[in-house]
């Protein structure tokens, strides 16, 4: 996997040009909504609720790993899809024997990693831009987009 660039955080954040791999793990859970910001929440709402269920996830992670899911949700909605109410948005919950994964694919043209402000730079302490990301690369343990930007696969370990 060749590493264009990082936002560090817990984990770094990695970006590469190919497809995610295929061995994931099962896929337990699969969604796809509209692009539209007033979906955001109630999926994001549901899909913890069913982690918890699985114990994937322990209640008192709901928000953290909430925040995370609707991040890369927003970012998919805003940025990948531009707002495109035609243009899906899909998750996928995966899991295997040494972690979860949340894969968010969306059908924008993608985004360079290193063009997104470090949020603890001048520019982006200040700048709407980036923080979102450093706050995933801080709850999970790997973050990878993948398809120059338009994938992002996050995973944590059980």
């Amino acid at each position: 996997m060749a590493e264009r660039s990082t936002i560090q955080g817990k984990s770094s954040i990695q970006q590469v040009a190919g497809e995610p791999p295929a061995d994931l793990g099962k896929l337990i859970l699969e969604r796809e909504m509209p692009s539209d910001d007033a979906l955001v929440t109630p999926l994001v709402v549901r899909l913890t609720e069913f982690m918890v269920k699985e114990g994937l996830i322990v209640d008192k992670e709901r928000n953290r790993i909430g925040l995370c899911i609707e991040e890369a949700c927003r970012n998919a909605v805003h940025h990948g899809n531009r707002r495109d109410f035609k243009k899906p948005v899909r998750i996928k919950i995966y899991l295997n024997d040494l972690n979860w994964s949340i894969r968010v694919d969306d059908e924008g043209k993608g985004f360079d990693l290193s063009k997104v402000p470090s949020p603890v730079s001048e520019h982006g302490m200040w700048g709407e831009r980036g923080r979102g990301l450093s706050l995933i690369a801080l709850s999970m343990d790997k973050v990878v987009y993948y398809r120059n930007g338009s994938t992002l696969v996050m995973s944590k370990e059980l």
